[in-house]
């Protein structure tokens, strides 16, 4: 005898992307995913000229010039937290009727991947400049 809980209907899908009836977790991850990009990217623009040639970036690197990278290097966590938060809502989209709790851990893990990409580029311009 198989156990399956009763799932609705994919009542929370906007044309295969994304829920209508909008969670906390979507508007917060959207949010969030939208206002890391605009604030790290304002970041990085308003201390531009104050920033060095090269910067510490790949902190898991020894210490010295491998540690180093070029300012442009820096939109790369905030274009990454992005790009998981759209690769999230294409899985969102296909597994959402069937796995509701899956795509609560998804909107959730984009949060958090925006909110620490932002913060990383922000203590690292500021504690540069």
């Amino acid at each position: 005898m198989k156990f399956t809980l009763p799932v609705s209907p994919p009542q929370n899908l906007l044309q295969g992307i994304g829920p209508t009836k909008t969670t906390w977790e979507y508007r917060w991850a959207t949010n969030a995913v939208v206002a890391q990009l605009f604030v790290g990217s304002g970041i990085i623009a308003w201390y531009w000229r104050f920033l060095p040639p090269e910067i510490p970036l790949w902190y898991s690197r020894p210490w010295g010039q491998e540690r180093l990278a070029s300012p442009w290097f820096l939109f790369l966590p905030l274009i990454t937290a992005a790009l998981v938060y759209v690769i999230n809502l294409f899985i969102i989209a296909k597994f959402a009727s069937q796995h509701p709790m899956f795509t609560r851990v998804l909107l959730l893990t984009s949060l958090l991947v925006s909110c620490l990409s932002g913060i990383m580029v922000i203590r690292i311009v500021t504690l540069i400049s």
